[in-house]
């Protein structure tokens, strides 16, 4: 199970409304890259696939490949504005390690 908190779901919903009628869903993907191994990666999209993992927004969808849900289980996304900046915080119980800037991660 992939868990999104109120403030991620109000994050990502104030997406579409900046972009209305440009886009209907947010895809989040792990992809091999960066010092540890890989990356996840945020697209804006209006096509999902066959087997996407689907996780309804207040506005527009998240989309999580066939695959990518396989190393995301158990996750969670929260969303933290703060005085140094805003940002996606990603808890993966599945993250072995992360690298020093903390854009890439190893799993487990």
């Amino acid at each position: 199970m992939i868990t999104l908190t109120d403030n991620a779901d109000i994050h990502l919903s104030s997406i579409f409304n900046e972009n209305v009628g440009m886009y209907t869903a947010i895809r989040l993907s792990v992809n091999s890259g960066g010092c540890s191994g890989f990356t996840y990666d945020w697209q804006l999209t209006s096509e999902e696939e066959d087997g996407d993992h689907i996780i309804d927004l207040d506005s527009g969808k998240l989309l999580i490949d066939s695959v990518s849900v396989l190393y995301l289980e158990g996750m969670t996304v929260d969303y933290k504005k703060d005085i140094f900046g805003q940002r996606l915080m990603i808890d993966n119980p599945n993250v072995k390690s992360m690298c020093g800037c903390g854009e890439s991660f190893q799993l487990a």
